[in-house]
């Protein structure tokens, strides 16, 4: 029977340039003597392999994993599996995937084959690397998400099959997992190309996937010399990044837009071209933008009193008179309490603190936790603080408030006061970007006042359905390989090996370089980790990051989660998330928990959470997949 291999045809046709041209749609069939006798149509085949494995970090997958916490809400529907709503049933960990399993190791087996039939030695090494370092990055996806998977190492026949159906069994635990995906890495590293073009493998991709993989399994792992061995890994891969020149970029920002899609700083990332992509193919663009426009603004007609507007007040609209800036499909918008992780510059001692900690808000506002007047009626009991200006304060609440933050504050969010797009953005009560603009929360406009700037190209003449344009996926870089270490660093601290001080340095490059603070002079163990969770929570902000966190600082315990002993209730997935609403004339302002959609319902059960189920109806089908994850 003739053997034939499906390549992405416009790979093909461009000459397989791996930076500009991934994901396309036409296929081609080949023999497979064509694919894997010529380095050059074998690249193609590992591109398409590269889009299929790596997409799973970004795209929907980086929304969809940081609405699970209080980082960001939708405006379309309620998360289930932050209500504790999901069963055993449920596909949310990823099962399977086996149609890439087998891709990868189709790279494997055919680059060996063919080694001496038109692949060299050392291109066929490299294919095999490469191979091993997308099936390792596949695995960790459900290996993070149930812990446990079915290994494949082989491309599997009729042969392999059982009453005309694989019953393989899944590992036996997450250190069997990680020992799996780990291997695959360490025997990777040395074949892979040092340097490459821009969205193509090379050592430190692997190595910025050993540092992060490393940093879970240590976590899951409850033998204490594995887990130091574990640490250490995650250290000894960032310093070979390190040796290898790369340094943070000055513009963070321009990492995540059109500024500078190939910044120095990027280790790893997805490079679409215009030709083949669109904005309703990329999730941060498509529905992360605002759908609104003024004649909404107009419609929106009721008394004085139900706008809540004060004498003197009068409503805002875009400077795009009767045409239309926003015309998105918003679903996602970030939270206050994302919002609260950025530190503001005190003007007093110049010191970072919280913004509602600083001399000039203390100074300027009268606070308190009853809800004000003129908050919605059905919100008043979801109301948590308060603020007003007092007399003869010459700057509004929005600026005492936005002032002075965290150079990434500015880089990642839309708030009140802000410009995007050339607009002048309102999001007070009746501003142009007021969550009730549209006459009512959701969909398509934001339920907490505030919007994502991170990862949002500027397409001119805006961002819309069919719109072509390029666009680039960060899946991982330098500054979050340095997180990665800082944290290994402290994981050792507390089991008496880590210098606390390193931690603390490494913290301080991605707080002074990208987010322009003071340098912490934390400490002491507990002072260390307050200042890395924050420092992580906002320098990964929608990087496909914050849950997976969470779920190792819980099983760190202590310091980690407010105190809690470890494998405990991870405290931060049971706050609800939060939105701002400020008066017209900016002289006052609240925050409360959203309701809408209920997202103020948050729980997590420690007894089963930190391991999602494996479909249960799969270990039906195949009792080999079993036992089930604890608690499911």
């Amino acid at each position: 029977m003739k053997k034939t291999i499906y390549i992405l045809l416009t790979a093909l046709i461009v000459g397989f340039n791996a930076c500009e041209v991934l994901d396309t749609k036409p296929l081609a069939s080949y023999d497979e003597a064509t694919v894997w006798g010529s380095k050059a149509t074998a690249d193609a085949f590992i591109n398409g392999t590269i889009s299929n494995v790596m997409n799973g970090y970004v795209n929907d997958n980086q929304t969809t994993w940081e609405e699970r916490t209080n980082n960001m809400v939708s405006v379309g529907w309620g998360e289930s599996l932050t209500k504790e709503e999901i069963n055993r049933e449920s596909g949310a960990g990823g099962f399977g995937n086996f149609g890439n399993i087998r891709r990868c190791n189709l790279i494997i087996e055919k680059a060996a084959e063919y080694n001496g039939k038109g692949l060299s030695d050392a291109e066929s090494k490299e294919l095999i690397a490469k191979g091993k370092l997308l099936r390792a990055a596949l695995y960790y996806q459900q290996a993070r998400t149930m812990g446990r998977f079915v290994w494949v190492d082989r491309v599997m026949t009729p042969a392999d099959t059982i009453n005309a159906g694989l019953m393989l069994p899944t590992t036996k635990s997450t250190t069997e997992s990680y020992r799996y995906i780990l291997k695959d890495l360490e025997e990777a590293i040395p074949n892979l190309p040092i340097t490459a073009k821009p969205g193509e493998l090379t050592q430190n991709v692997a190595y910025a996937f050993q540092s992060e993989i490393a940093l879970q399994a240590a976590a899951y792992e409850p033998d204490a010399a594995l887990k130091k061995q574990w640490l250490k890994i995650v250290i000894a891969a960032a310093d070979k990044i390190k040796e290898s020149g790369k340094a943070l970029s000055a513009d963070y920002g321009g990492m995540f837009n059109e500024r500078d899609p190939k910044s120095s700083e990027i280790i790893f990332a997805i490079y679409r071209n215009k030709a083949n992509t669109s904005c309703h193919n990329i999730a941060p663009l498509q529905n992360m933008m605002p759908n609104t426009n003024n004649d909404r603004i107009n419609e929106y007609d009721q008394a004085r009193e139900e706008l809540r507007l004060q004498p003197g007040d009068e409503l805002t609209f875009f400077k795009t008179n009767g045409g239309e800036p926003f015309i998105g499909w918003l679903w996602w918008s970030p939270t206050q309490n994302l919002v609260d992780a950025y530190d503001v510059i005190d003007q007093t001692t110049q010191k970072a603190v919280p913004w509602s900690e600083s001399s000039q808000f203390k100074n300027a506002v009268t606070i308190s936790t009853a809800a004000p007047a003129w908050a919605f009626k059905d919100e008043k009991h979801l109301v948590q603080y308060t603020a007003k200006l007092k007399a003869g304060i010459t700057k509004n609440i929005s600026e005492l408030m936005y002032e002075h933050r965290d150079k990434r504050f500015y880089e990642t969010i839309v708030y009140d006061g802000s410009t995007f797009y050339g607009e002048d953005i309102r999001t007070t009560l009746r501003g142009n970007l007021w969550r009730y603009v549209n006459k009512g929360l959701g969909p398509h406009i934001g339920c907490t006042n505030y919007y994502w700037r991170k990862g949002i190209y500027n397409i001119q003449p805006r961002i819309a359905f069919g719109t072509p344009t390029d666009y680039h996926f960060v899946v991982t870089r330098y500054g979050r390989v340095l997180l990665n270490k800082a944290e290994a660093i402290l994981w050792l601290a507390g089991l008496g090996e880590g210098n606390i001080a390193d931690a603390v340095a490494l913290c301080n490059q991605t707080r002074t370089i990208h987010g322009g603070l003071p340098a912490s002079t934390a400490n002491t163990l507990e002072e260390a980790w307050k200042l890395y969770m924050k420092e992580r929570r906002v320098e990964l902000a929608l990087e496909n990051d914050y849950y997976w966190s969470l779920l190792r600082w819980g099983k760190h315990g202590g310091p980690a989660n407010y105190g809690i002993a470890p494998n405990g209730k991870i405290t931060e997935f049971t706050i609800s998330p939060a939105y701002i609403e400020i008066t017209n004339n900016r002289q006052e302002m609240y925050v409360a928990d959203i309701e809408f959609n209920n997202h103020n319902i948050r729980r997590f059960d420690e007894t089963r959470r930190y391991l999602l189920p494996i479909p249960q109806g799969q270990i039906n089908r195949n009792p080999n997949l079993g036992p089930q994850n604890p608690g499911w």
